[in-house]
């Protein structure tokens, strides 16, 4: 079962820029449509979206952010009633703020699939793998990993991270071509 939820927004684009640089591409990685999507009620990429999908006829879950109640905690608070109940993550980042990207990669540690969507359109995949070998010291250049992508996404970039146990956690990063 594919449980998509959406993060973030953008209000600068089109329902046709949406559909055909975003949810199209995204649809050919996964090999299928998600059986419900979970939005939130800002901005208009959610009414978009909202659309596309009653086209579809795939269930879909709009999340109130409560701003009266918790202030300015209330996206928050939403996006992780969001996270606990999605398996996969449609992430919009804003070119303000680097707050999201980071949100998207602790998603992707946490074994979610993960796709971002810059504000210039440009759709990313986050896997998270944990390699084998420690991590090198930071003198010595991690050598990148050798991984098969099929469909239309291309390697971006590769980082390496210490958890907080120690693990070293490998984040690599996908981008469509065009």
């Amino acid at each position: 079962m594919i449980i998509l939820g959406i993060f973030g927004y953008h209000n600068k684009v089109t329902s046709a820029d949406i559909q055909e640089h975003t949810l199209t591409p995204m649809l050919q990685e996964l090999e299928r449509i998600p059986d419900i999507i979970l939005l939130p009620s800002e901005g208009n990429s959610s009414i978009y979206v909202a659309d596309w999908a009653e086209s579809l006829h795939i269930k879909t879950q709009v999340f109130q952010s409560d701003w009266a109640r918790h202030g300015r905690s209330a996206q928050r608070i939403r996006d992780e009633r969001i996270q606990k109940e999605c398996t996969h993550a449609l992430v919009y980042l804003s070119s303000r703020s680097d707050r999201l990207e980071k949100y998207a990669e602790s998603l992707a540690k946490k074994g979610k699939i993960v796709f971002t969507s810059s504000s210039n359109q440009m759709l990313q995949m986050l896997t998270c793998l944990e390699p084998q070998v420690a991590m090198p010291e930071p003198q010595v250049a991690m050598p990148e990993p050798q991984v098969a992508m099929p469909g239309p996404l291309k390697k971006a970039s590769t980082t390496a991270r210490k958890s907080s146990k120690g693990k070293v956690q490998m984040l690599l990063k996908f981008q469509t071509t065009k």
